[in-house]
């Protein structure tokens, strides 16, 4: 019997050891695994959402003004910000505490006192998708990032376009305001009153004051 034959001895028996196909299959796993786990990008997939997301999201929501912040987004921003910022899930929870108290963006930052640069760092990471505003700081976000949302109707991210030709010679949406807003009218200048004039006081005049003394004669000449 030949000990290359399977237990029918139809076919040849495998060898043993990994095949190319499991070590090719094995490198593409390996590969993404390093580049999208850095810093949590794989978390949709791999890792629930931790009570410490759920806070980071609505702190985002509450500060930007935001409410529509994507979950995924969130949590890969989160990770970034806590991989570079040590201790910054605590700073979090201290951010939580302080929008518990509610108000707008405006009035929270008004009465954030020592937590302002780290709502600020907050609010700068969502608008740009990056962690820090420095080179080659984590970005997590480019197309969704903040600052593009409010144009983005009538103006493609940089790098993007509208996937259709000529697309910049087409008349932009419209604004939904008016592009000169009316000036105040001005009121007409008052009708100017009649005013009499008066002669101003005047004071009597001094009379004659009579000399205390007979007017001086002087001497005659004579010759010595």
């Amino acid at each position: 019997m030949n000990r290359n034959s399977d237990v029918n001895g139809d076919r040849p028996a495998r060898k043993a050891g990994v095949s190319r196909r499991s070590l090719m299959l094995g490198t593409v796993v390996t590969g993404f695994s390093a580049a999208f786990g850095e810093f949590g990008l794989s978390g949709g997939v791999a890792r629930a959402a931790t009570v410490d997301d759920a806070t980071f999201l609505s702190v985002s929501r509450v500060i930007t003004g935001h409410s529509e912040l994507h979950p995924v987004i969130a949590r890969r921003l989160f990770a970034a910000m806590q991989k570079t910022f040590p201790d910054y899930a605590s700073k979090i929870q201290a951010l939580s505490g302080l929008v518990a108290q509610g108000g707008t963006p405006r009035e929270i930052l008004d009465r954030a006192g020592d937590l302002k640069d780290d709502l600020l760092a907050l609010n700068a990471a969502w608008y740009t998708g990056s962690v820090q505003d420095k080179t080659n700081a984590p970005t997590v976000a480019y197309y969704d990032a903040l600052m593009y949302q409010p144009t983005r109707d009538g103006l493609p991210v940089p790098t993007y376009c509208f996937d259709r030709p000529g697309w910049w010679t087409e008349t932009p949406p419209p604004l939904g305001i008016a592009v000169h807003a009316p000036l105040p009218a001005t009121p007409p200048a008052p009708v100017p009153q009649g005013i009499e004039s008066k002669a101003p006081p005047q004071t009597a005049p001094l009379g004659t004051i009579p000399p205390s003394s007979p007017p001086h004669s002087p001497l005659p000449h004579r010759e010595l």
